[in-house]
């Protein structure tokens, strides 16, 4: 097949959703399909409001895109990152031998809105965190958007049966065209052996993640807190962005804080190093599109205690190959988390299941599943 993909992220294989489409590209390289990758800087970027970027120059710079690389080269999918392709997607439909379109979505935005709004209604006063979420008026007109791309769209590829549940109920999309992808840890962390666990670093818990309220850090504090109340010899080691330190330090008594090491932002070969020197992995998320931190450190041979959203709710075996907690319950992470402790054994031996299950998702798996959605997708139209 040749595939044309696009995406206004830049091209960094260790980022989130960048890193999906970047992986995904070259693992289908590596089955033989053509690919060809427009990104960011191949984009126009006039209008510096990331939600009117959206809503008013990024659908027409993604159709315009498109279309100057449809007139030199063709294509038997086009692939497009999130519902701002809508115009791209509609453009097509008036052409008679045209590619299958495919809307990629991260984490579809109606979806976020949602699960977050009581949340945010809960928490009034965070205004620092409320930064990415769209005004009223500007979320409805937002919303055209996300009712265009289902309707133009000729598939949708999620990372989640949460947002495949809800494209397919909220938007009337057909099952059929809606494909549940998980997404992959990187290469290394497979293809490097993985030291076993034991006691000592059952007492040490991790938090790799944005300090965002999506990711829920005011109830990672909030669980760890109570964790030190039981565990007084447990430890924290908070991964996130070196200028968010002082915001997730201000979320912790002087005592829990005294218990927490703040790390930066590090390359792939420090951050395995990082969770290898810890036992249990904490994602309190409030929503997931995936996840990834929890698939990598499941493959990392982690005891991950997560919040029963994104791909974590589709991977984890409660009980077997992780535990699932209620997202925003402080108190369920802790308790998961100290019974965990209390029992390092069982840890250990769930560390090792988790790691076995982490194994079989690979790049090359997301772009088997990939390529044969797209042909579904193909025969379907002809």
């Amino acid at each position: 097949m040749r595939i044309l993909m696009m995406a206004d992220v830049p091209p960094n294989p260790d980022s989130g959703a960048s890193g999906t489409e970047v992986q995904t590209a070259l693992a289908l390289r590596r089955l033989g399909h053509d690919v060809d990758c427009i990104w960011t800087d191949h984009l126009s970027h006039r209008i510096r409001h990331g939600n009117l970027h959206s809503l008013l120059e990024q659908p027409r710079s993604y159709r315009t895109a498109m279309q100057a690389q449809m007139a030199r080269a063709r294509y038997d999918v086009v692939h497009v990152n999130q519902p701002q392709g809508y115009l791209a997607a509609k453009s097509l439909r008036r052409l008679t031998d045209r590619p299958v379109f495919v809307h990629r979505s991260h984490g579809f935005e109606p979806r976020v809105r949602e699960v977050l709004r009581p949340w945010l209604q809960a928490l009034p006063r965070q205004g620092s965190w409320l930064r990415g979420v769209a005004s009223d008026g500007l979320a409805r007109l937002l919303e055209r958007q996300n009712r265009a791309i289902a309707a133009h769209a000729d598939g949708h590829i999620v990372s989640s049966s949460l947002c495949a549940q809800f494209l397919t109920s909220r938007y009337r999309v057909s099952t059929e065209c809606v494909a549940n992808i998980a997404q992959a840890a990187p290469a290394v962390f497979r293809e490097t052996r993985a030291p076993a666990l034991d006691h000592d670093r059952i007492q040490r818990l991790l938090y790799v993640g944005q300090f965002a309220f999506v990711k829920g850090p005011h109830v990672l504090a909030a669980a760890f807190e109570k964790i030190l109340a039981v565990h007084q010899a447990a430890t924290l080691t908070w991964v996130c962005s070196a200028q968010h330190h002082g915001d997730a330090a201000a979320l912790l008594s002087p005592h829990a804080r005294a218990r927490v090491t703040f790390r930066d932002w590090c390359p792939q070969d420090a951050l395995l190093r990082i969770y290898d020197d810890h036992g249990i992995f904490l994602f309190p998320s409030l929503f997931e599109g995936f996840g990834k931190a929890m698939i990598e450190a499941m493959t990392r041979g982690l005891a991950v205690v997560s919040s029963a959203e994104g791909g974590a709710r589709d991977i984890i075996d409660h009980g077997n190959t992780g535990m699932l907690v209620p997202p925003g319950d402080a108190a369920a992470v802790a308790a998961a988390a100290t019974s965990l402790m209390a029992d390092p054994d069982g840890a250990i031996a769930m560390g090792a299941r988790a790691r076995a299950v982490g194994m079989q998702y690979t790049w090359d798996r997301v772009a088997i599943e990939t390529a044969a959605f797209y042909q579904r997708l193909i025969d379907r139209k002809q």
